[in-house]
């Protein structure tokens, strides 16, 4: 291809979005360059366009597969090696300057991820969260369950990992925080870097009160029934890349078989296995299933965590799906804050290719097997599955 004929191609892609949602359109904006050789500067006006698109739809999800054509004015009878998951409604050519003896081509592509459709899929995806905090803790003392917030964050935990082949909880910290909305962002990030988890589940227990329901009139023989509700809220954020996933209240009520005032070990067998047990169950597989769609398309996020020569250590390993031979992207990401305050994510890509040559457990060693290509790679850096 065009592209392999220079040594020298750069690609820098700023994703201009306040949070990503995998059912939104999203402007990239990705800019190329490539070396002119001899004089040609239409083929390296093509190399550096090429680049640009591929970074950016690579970025949004696409793969480099098949052929198709992109020909709304911007690279008209060009061919494109690109299968997308997703659809390109718009391009824009929003840049080209020459320095030199080198073009650097800017483009806008708006991109509608397809749903449920992602190279992502199946990857591990792995979590940190803390006890979710009760609303009203006065409520435990109905049936004595004091440390109910521990015991349904494990049993999330547990759901987790016996109903999905890839949502792993790794890391719960013991205590409950209660996340101010000024510094969720700074506790988010700080959660996922302690516990090296890209992605973070934060829960709340909204409701655990009882009510009594009387016999009815058609049957006064029966003793009335103890009715408690079970109402939670969860939000799942990328700890890595910033941004709210996904963010549901769940509201339900099951029959608590319990003595009013008996001691009930909410750790039990006999607890999850009663009616209430189930109810409360029940309404945690429906989490998990809205906490798998919300993280399938996200691509799995790593940190730089050591450099020594060209050797880089990051901190996905075979746990994440990581194998030897796979390619990577290593980049630095910012958030830019306008004078309106609205918040942008840029991200900056590294030139050259990333191969894994060792995997371990929980880390991997990357090199650069690009030759010319020179970056200035640092620790907490990112880097993402291709």
């Amino acid at each position: 291809m065009l592209v392999t004929i220079f040594n020298a191609v750069v690609a820098v892609v700023c994703l201009l979005a306040f949070f990503v949602g995998q059912a939104n359109a999203v402007w990239y904006e990705a800019t190329g360059q490539a070396v002119v050789r001899n004089g040609d500067k239409e083929t390296a006006r093509h190399a550096a366009t090429q680049e640009a698109l591929k970074q950016a739809m690579l970025f949004a999800g696409a793969s480099v597969h098949s052929v198709a054509k992109l020909t709304n004015g911007l690279l008209k009878n060009e061919e494109m090696t690109i299968r997308s998951t997703g659809e390109v409604d718009q391009l824009e050519l929003v840049d080209e300057v020459y320095s030199g003896d080198v073009i650097t081509v800017s483009i806008r592509a708006d991109i509608f991820p397809r749903e449920k459709i992602c190279a992502a899929k199946e990857d591990q995806k792995h979590f940190a969260t803390t006890h979710f905090r009760v609303r009203n803790r006065a409520q435990l003392t109905q049936g004595n369950i004091p440390n109910f917030d521990i015991s349904i964050t494990q049993q999330i935990a547990q759901a987790m990992r016996d109903k999905t082949e890839n949502l792993v909880i790794t890391y719960i910290a013991p205590h409950t925080a209660k996340f101010d909305s000024r510094y969720t962002d700074e506790n988010i990030r700080t959660l996922s870097a302690q516990s090296n988890t890209q992605f973070v589940l934060v829960g709340v227990i909204d409701d655990l009160s009882m009510t009594n329901k009387e016999p009815s009139v058609f049957t006064p023989w029966r003793d009335g029934t103890s009715l408690r509700a079970f109402a939670m809220t969860i939000q799942v954020y990328d700890g890595i890349n910033g941004g709210l996933l996904l963010t549901k209240s769940y509201q339900n009520q099951g029959e608590w078989t319990f003595d009013r005032f008996e001691n009930v070990d909410e750790f039990s067998t006999t607890f999850w296995q009663s009616l209430y047990g189930q109810t409360v169950n029940a309404t945690i597989a429906e989490a998990v299933e809205d906490i798998k769609e919300a993280t399938a398309c996200q691509p799995i996020t790593g940190r730089v965590i050591n450099i020594a020569g060209d050797k880089i250590s990051i901190s996905l390993g075979r746990d994440n799906g990581i194998s030897e031979n796979d390619e990577l992207f290593l980049y630095q990401a910012k958030e830019i804050v306008d004078n309106r305050g609205r918040k942008y994510l840029q991200y900056s890509l590294y030139p050259g290719k990333f191969v894994v040559t060792k995997a371990f457990g929980n880390s991997s060693l990357v090199v650069n097997e690009s030759a010319g290509m020179m970056a200035n790679i640092q620790e907490h850096d990112f880097v993402v599955k291709k």
